[in-house]
């Protein structure tokens, strides 16, 4: 490539729904609530939820966020990478064409740029950065965004109404909820700084474990999750590739500050920390940091939320060394290793300490 210096995170720009909705005003809307204590086995409190706003507005709100803290204009951007898995743009409908990078482009004014859709599950950002790191690297274009919006309250919407039981593969549903990110990638004035490494893995012969189809009962999609089948094999595999990753980026398990995990659960967080630590023969030193109690898992963009949250409140702060784990049904494993600059600082200058 033309120059290997590493990306960075320019911009970061969260947009989070003013409704919130509890655990338990949501299993009350359910048709057959379950009787399980969703709250207590996955530590959920509350969600947002989009009112008079779909896919496309979340990721539009989440750019323009972006673009107040950044040095490039929209006019600047060379390239857009939406990577929303939710498509519903309309009432009951999902679009496919034109895409949401299209429509994105075109709302925040950035008509010059190159721009594309990627779909990959819960890892989606992730592989969005991963595809831009190689245009950047490789001179093609000089900064970007990736964005998604991701409405996932229809999806609770139809599980509400279509869940059985409490073991009913739709249960899973009821942990999502809404949110926009976006991010502006460009190259890192040093090496010390910035993305060091990012590992994307598929084991698609388990991709029957989780995935989205139209329901058979009424309108609407439905999310079906083989939760407890999901985890095991996600379990068996990733500690090997969180491993390989660290030691890629020449990096020691002492030498990260924060952890930052797919937000699924509180219990799955936990339950993760001890595989790894099993694998790895030794007690993780450092700190996962974790939202999903007061959001749920807003799937692709739930990094970056946790991202957003923890420089406000000046927990991650420059220098310090991060770890991205992500798992997604596919199955995806993904890592990546990243140091911060002086992003924390800019931050909280543009929008304020928490």
């Amino acid at each position: 490539m033309a120059n290997q210096k590493n990306i960075k995170i320019e911009s970061l720009g969260i947009y989070l729904p003013e409704t919130v909705l509890t655990t338990s005003e949501l299993l009350s809307q359910c048709k057959h609530p379950p009787s399980l204590d969703l709250e207590k086995i996955t530590g959920i409190r509350e969600r947002r939820k989009a009112v008079g706003e779909y896919a496309v507005d979340l990721a539009v709100k989440s750019a323009e966020n972006a673009l107040k803290m950044s040095r490039y204009s929209a006019e600047d951007l060379d390239m857009i990478i939406c990577t929303s898995i939710s498509k519903y743009n309309r009432k009951d409908e999902v679009d496919f064409e034109p895409s949401t990078s299209m429509m994105i482009r075109k709302r925040i004014g950035a008509l010059r740029t190159i721009n594309f859709d990627i779909n990959n599950a819960c890892a989606g950002m992730l592989n969005g950065i991963y595809v831009m790191e190689s245009f950047i690297k490789s001179g093609a274009i000089k900064c970007g965004m990736v964005v998604s919006g991701e409405l996932n309250m229809p999806l609770v919407d139809t599980s509400k109404q279509e869940i059985r039981h409490s073991f009913d593969r739709q249960l899973a549903a009821l942990t999502l909820g809404d949110c926009g990110a976006a991010i502006i990638l460009d190259k890192s004035d040093s090496d010390k700084y910035g993305l060091h490494q990012l590992d994307l893995i598929t084991g698609a012969k388990h991709n029957h474990y989780c995935y989205s189809k139209p329901s058979k009962r009424g309108p609407g999609g439905v999310l079906m999750t083989k939760a407890r089948g999901l985890q095991r094999k996600g379990a068996e595999h990733f500690p090997f590739y969180l491993k390989k990753t660290v030691e890629k980026s020449g990096w020691a398990m002492d030498d990260i500050d924060y952890g930052i995990a797919h937000q699924v659960s509180v219990g799955g967080i936990i339950k993760g920390i001890k595989v790894a630590n099993k694998f790895l023969g030794e007690k993780i030193s450092f700190r996962f940091l974790y939202n999903v109690e007061r959001v749920a898992n807003t799937t692709t963009t739930s990094h970056f939320i946790v991202l957003h949250e923890f420089l406000l409140n000046n927990t991650i702060r420059k220098d310090h060394n991060l770890l991205f784990v992500s798992g997604a049904s596919g199955i995806v494993i993904a890592h990546a290793t990243y140091t911060m600059d002086d992003l924390p600082e800019r931050y909280i200058s543009k929008f304020g300490s928490a």
